[in-house]
């Protein structure tokens, strides 16, 4: 997905930023001591606004939609 975003930059930039905004969030993730929830966007979602501090963007929720997608 960030592939593809950074290939298209000049259509992408909102979906490039939104990308690394939520890689940045996964990173802060200890996968040792969490359960991801993978299947369930709803609590993905409420996840990475816990870890972000502030509500996802509409580009963020997005992206999440994308990945439980894949």
């Amino acid at each position: 997905m960030e592939y593809a975003a950074i290939n298209d930059h000049a259509q992408n930039h909102w979906k490039l930023s939104a990308i690394q905004g939520i890689k940045n969030l996964l990173t802060q993730i200890d996968f040792n001591a969490e359960t991801i929830p993978l299947e369930n966007t709803k609590k993905l979602k409420k996840l990475l606004t816990s870890l972000k501090g502030s509500v996802l963007s509409k580009e963020e929720l997005s992206i999440v939609e994308e990945l439980i997608k894949l």
